[in-house]
């Protein structure tokens, strides 16, 4: 399985950056997960990157941040 995300329909608002610290640390901390989202200030462009301590939400009823995500913009593959 893996993780995908549709850049159109993600706005930034970092929900998925919340939930996934939740999973992790048990607080809702921007930074404290697998996943960083920034916007790019020149262009505009939303940036989001996932590290290796992502196990799509291991022990959880699948990805928190695709359950959460307002937008549809992640979804799971494979």
């Amino acid at each position: 399985m893996r993780l995908c995300r549709e850049p159109n329909d993600c706005y930034g608002c970092r929900s998925c950056e919340l939930v996934c610290s939740y999973h992790h640390r048990r607080v809702f901390s921007p930074g404290g997960g697998a996943i960083q989202v920034r916007k790019d200030n020149e262009t505009g462009q939303i940036l989001w990157v996932r590290d290796s301590r992502c196990d799509l939400c291991l022990g959880e009823e699948g990805p928190l941040c695709v359950r959460f995500c307002g937008y549809g913009a992640l979804r799971v593959e494979g």
